[in-house]
């Protein structure tokens, strides 16, 4: 479980204090628009930035006093559109930053459906499959043959982890999109893993996320489920858009639609 006691930034960029948790089980979902302090938020939750005020624990335990390798196990973060500086293989690349054996490897390819481009080297791919590549390098370093692989069960299971991403769906197409968020929401409800995950898709955050966040200008204005939160009114004065709002075909809050 991740814990924000009253956890902030009084320096630019800055970010008011959120109190919260993030538990075991739960996607959640951040949205706003731009420069609202999404990105900033996840350096927060991820422990890259050590809060001015307040503090972030991960397990009861605040995140500065956690050791490197320790943290790396339980913690993991997929940046924005950062491609690694290397032209490493697929396989080579994914098994990065853990001990995973082969098998761990490739449930984690075959999870983001990469299994094909195993052996093709970076600058061979699209930024689309690029950025499966590294969303499948944090399930590996966060021990996902036990999330991606057949449930175990046993006392020796290495307990959840926390996973954080930043706009993952930015370069899919929406066939893409959709089944990362799928596989997202199943680790998440099945697997116990927790997720906070910065969204620019309003219907997928609505359609996907067990809680949303809104940030606007630094401080988080609204917390709750999609239907509390992705209401066509609010957002539409928060974006400064023209929205209106669909019955959802999949049930949950309605889909949002451009005004005409």
């Amino acid at each position: 479980m991740l814990t924000l006691f009253s956890a902030g930034f009084t320096t630019t960029p800055a970010l008011a204090p959120i109190s919260d948790r993030l538990m075991p089980g739960e996607l959640l979902a951040i949205v706003g628009p731009n420069g609202a302090g999404k990105s900033t938020l996840l350096t927060l939750l991820s422990g890259f930035r050590v809060p001015e005020q307040g503090s972030v624990c991960l397990d009861g335990m605040p995140l500065t006093a956690w050791e490197p390798q320790a943290l790396a196990r339980r913690r993991a973060l997929v940046a924005q559109q950062v491609r690694p500086s290397f032209d490493w293989e697929v396989r080579e690349l994914v098994a990065l930053g853990s001990d995973a054996g082969a098998e761990r490897v490739d449930a984690c390819l075959a999870a983001l459906d990469l299994t094909l481009l195993a052996e093709r080297r970076l600058t061979g791919l699209s930024g689309g499959e690029a950025q499966r590549c590294l969303v499948a390098r944090a399930l590996c370093q966060l021990a996902a043959d036990q999330l991606v692989g057949e449930t175990d069960t046993g006392a020796d299971q290495a307990p959840p982890g926390l996973l954080l991403l930043d706009e993952p769906t930015s370069a899919l197409d929406i066939g893409q999109q959709q089944r990362l968020m799928r596989l997202l929401r199943r680790l998440a409800s099945e697997r116990g893993l927790a997720i906070a995950c910065v969204l620019h898709d309003l219907n997928l955050a609505g359609r996907f996320a067990h809680r949303v966040w809104l940030l606007d200008k630094g401080r988080r204005i609204a917390a709750g489920t999609p239907e509390e939160v992705l209401s066509a009114a609010r957002l539409a004065s928060i974006f400064e858009a023209e929205l209106d709002e669909a019955p959802s075909l999949a049930g949950g809050p309605p889909t949002l639609v451009l005004a005409r």
